[in-house]
């Protein structure tokens, strides 16, 4: 008897829990598209549109002026990468005298792994 109501339950309950983590990691993936949407020209002006709920007739008008303002975001985003790759890499300079050869390796590693991640999206802008 017990064991005909504990199935379901655990049935149940597993289900639940698979449903709610492929849930929260399909809203996490989406939101994260979404910030980094933000550095194409397309995506920069689509989501100004979103906020402000601009009309066909503005979105023509209010483009080209977008369009100039997602260029030197662009600008900006890539003067913070340079400034945080001399920032890291002082960090770095700084840290291999007191870690192993293996932990430092490590650190190199991840660095040029970010900077080719960053090589690749300036690409495709």
């Amino acid at each position: 008897m017990k064991t005909k109501v504990l199935i379901p339950l655990l049935i149940s309950i597993i289900t639940g829990f698979v449903i709610g983590y492929l849930t929260a990691g399909r809203m996490t993936r989406s939101k994260v598209e979404k910030i980094k949407s933000w550095n194409t020209r397309e995506g920069f002006r689509n989501h100004l549109f979103d906020i402000m709920q601009a009309d066909e007739k503005q979105q023509q008008q209010l483009q080209p002026l977008l369009d100039s303002f997602s260029d030197l975001h662009w600008q900006l985003t890539n003067k913070h990468w340079e400034t945080q790759n001399g920032f890291y890499d002082a960090m770095y300079e700084t840290l291999e005298p007191l870690i192993s050869n293996q932990q430092h390796q490590r650190l190199l590693e991840h660095r040029d792994m970010i900077r080719k991640e960053r090589a690749q999206k300036k690409q495709h802008r």
